[in-house]
């Protein structure tokens, strides 16, 4: 067994690396995720923004998909 206990950016960097794994995620929101970490620029307000933008590109193409 491993004694080492992994920094934060450890456990990061491998869940980043490992999050294109995770089942049934989605994909643009993995990709808005990976993105951000990979530019340093993960930070609460970047992810929230990110996120919004992708919600609203979903809301924007259900909207013209009805028309």
């Amino acid at each position: 067994m491993d004694d080492k206990i992994k920094s934060g950016k450890e456990v990061i960097d491998e869940f980043v690396s490992e999050i294109y794994n995770v089942e049934n995620a989605d994909k643009a929101t993995v990709d808005a995720i990976v993105l951000l970490y990979s530019k340093n620029k993960l930070s609460d307000t970047n992810l929230q923004n990110a996120l919004d933008d992708l919600v609203q590109k979903e809301l924007d193409k259900i909207e013209k998909d009805e028309n």
